[in-house]
């Protein structure tokens, strides 16, 4: 079969891509492997009528869509013209939306992970038993020259893969649990460094975001990767970044000193707030001591640091806000960003935003990066509008 997969929009228009869909990648290089004929297109590369071409050449019998929140309209613009087109055309659809997803055109919507129920659909069988089983992505089935990669990029060209999948931690307002679950599922690291080489060798890439929730969480699976990026010499070759939590028992001396010592330049740190009564009450499970101790830490072993803030999470005050300031100016990390609230659906704090009314009633065509959904018991919808950052 001709199968189609097409990774959407964003819900304010197109942008230049940072990395290809790892999900469509993966889904792909599954049908490929089969004998079926694969194309993995984005619409923020082709646009619509790039899309419209696509339809008439390929001819696809199966339309494969992935969506996040903020890719809800432009998911549903691709199946829509996909079944006037061809209403015959099957069409499947995931992503982390999809516990909310209203289907338009009898679509098999899946929830959660989809490599089995993909492989079932394309009549195939799914024999996907753990994530070892899961293949290291045909990258020929995109350019990535096409791809600008995720920011910040010190040796570019950069691209984004996953070595992990699942988060344990609860965060309230965060929805990885939903679609990855709670159980964190480890590829062996032998496999991680060898798609690491495959992109520095056949395709170019020479700076890697591993993009799993909390890299630090298994030191020994971690060190593992580190040792072999430095026994094949690939961290003279190449740059790393990755996603740590700042808990003192995770971000030890050791892990980042090997760190250093495999390539790694950058470490992001989902942090959200300076405010120990919102930590708490998002179930962040830190402490503003352990950020105090974690930014530094990361400095002195010659590693960037990078932090996220949110702003407008259930309990926000003029004083969580100042509280915030404050933190940021003291650790002073080498870079910091900061984005309004977004209540996922499925979430915890989406729950209690919409009981007490406090989620703006807004379709989710209209999420967007950027954008306010939601007010605070203090702060009102224009108060939050109005805010224009940390002043430091």
């Amino acid at each position: 079969m001709n199968i189609l997969l097409v990774a959407p929009q964003f819900n304010q228009g197109r942008f230049v891509p940072e990395t290809p869909s790892r999900a469509l990648l993966i889904l792909g290089t599954l049908a490929k492997q089969r004998g079926h004929e694969v194309r993995v297109e984005s619409l923020d590369l082709i646009d619509y009528s790039g899309y419209d071409e696509v339809l008439r050449t390929f001819k696809p019998d199966i339309l494969g869509v992935t969506s996040n929140t903020f890719q809800v309209k432009s998911a549903r613009l691709a199946v829509k013209q996909a079944k006037e087109w061809n209403k015959d055309v099957r069409v499947i659809i995931g992503g982390p939306h999809m516990p909310v997803w209203k289907k338009i055109a009898d679509e098999t919507v899946v929830i959660g992970e989809g490599e089995n129920k993909f492989l079932f659909f394309i009549g195939e069988n799914p024999d996907i038993v753990s994530i070892d089983d899961i293949p290291i992505p045909d990258y020929s089935l995109v350019d990535l020259d096409r791809y600008c990669g995720i920011a910040p990029i010190a040796n570019p060209p950069a691209m984004a893969i996953m070595a992990s999948r699942g988060c344990p931690f609860q965060c309230r307002f965060c929805n990885t649990p939903l679609f990855w679950g709670s159980k964190v599922r480890y590829r062996k690291p032998l496999s991680v460094v060898d798609e690491v080489e495959l992109l520095h060798k056949m395709y170019g890439i020479n700076e890697v975001f591993f993009q799993d929730d909390t890299f630090n969480l298994n030191h020994e699976w971690a060190f593992a990767i580190f040792n072999d990026i430095i026994k094949r010499g690939l961290n003279k070759e190449m740059l790393f970044k990755i996603d740590c939590r700042v808990n003192e028992r995770l971000l030890t001396e050791g892990f980042l000193s090997l760190a250093y010592e495999a390539g790694v330049w950058n470490i992001f740190y989902g942090i959200e707030s300076g405010s120990q009564e919102m930590l708490d009450r998002m179930h962040k499970g830190i402490t503003v001591h352990e950020i105090k101790r974690a930014i530094p830490l990361t400095h002195s072993f010659g590693i960037k640091s990078q932090c996220s803030f949110i702003v407008g999470l259930p309990g926000e005050t003029l004083t969580t806000l100042k509280e915030t300031e404050e933190l940021i100016s003291e650790i002073n990390p080498t870079r910091y960003g900061w984005c309004f609230y977004c209540p996922f659906p499925g979430t915890q704090f989406e729950k209690e935003v919409t009981a007490s009314g406090h989620k703006l009633d807004i379709p989710y065509d209209e999420f967007g990066y950027g954008s306010v959904h939601c007010r605070t018991d203090e702060l009102d919808y224009n108060e939050l509008k109005e805010f224009r950052g940390f002043s430091l």
